[in-house]
């Protein structure tokens, strides 16, 4: 896909991702460095992180290591999912051995409905303090980087190719 044919501008990054999850997969690892390949220092600060299934930073199991240097200091906005928790609660309320705790599962998934409206107005609040940045400001940063991976993998093919002779 050629990002010059499909974006006018950006504005922002937003990387959505499992906050469960304590690896990062071949796909994230994949985008975060090439976002990072993109987006030099000065256009890192349009970056930012939703981590779901979330409830708090001491739930979160992302893994930072693999974050790239110039995204470690990235904001982070923690989601545990509303309606997600509410169809739950919606399934489970009636259930015989749930009545005990219907009023304590209605008030998380209120407590969550609220965190995540909280989290919405912070990130909207961010996004309202950055100007878009021009296309032609990132797309030739895009295909350099496109033009150093594809140099990378032909010499890697070169060599393997060399070695198994």
């Amino acid at each position: 896909m050629k990002i010059e044919k499909h974006v006018e501008s950006i504005t922002a990054v937003l990387v959505v991702a499992n906050g469960t999850v304590p690896r990062v997969t071949v796909g994230t690892d994949y985008t975060l460095s090439t976002l990072s390949a993109v987006f030099t220092n000065t256009l890192a600060s349009r970056i930012a992180f939703l981590l779901t299934n979330v409830i708090s930073p001491l739930h979160c199991n992302f893994s930072e290591d693999t974050v790239p240097d110039v995204l470690k200091e990235a904001p982070q906005f923690l989601l545990n999912n509303p309606i997600a928790l509410q169809r739950k609660f919606l399934n489970l309320r009636d259930k015989p051995d749930m009545k005990k705790r219907r009023t304590e599962f209605r008030e998380a998934v209120k407590t969550a409905e609220q965190d995540a409206l909280e989290m919405l107005v912070d990130l909207f609040d961010r996004l309202d303090g950055i100007e878009p940045q021009q296309r032609m400001k990132v797309a030739p940063l895009y295909k350099k980087r496109h033009s150093i991976v594809a140099n990378i993998i032909a010499t890697l093919t070169r060599h393997m190719r060399e070695l198994l002779r």
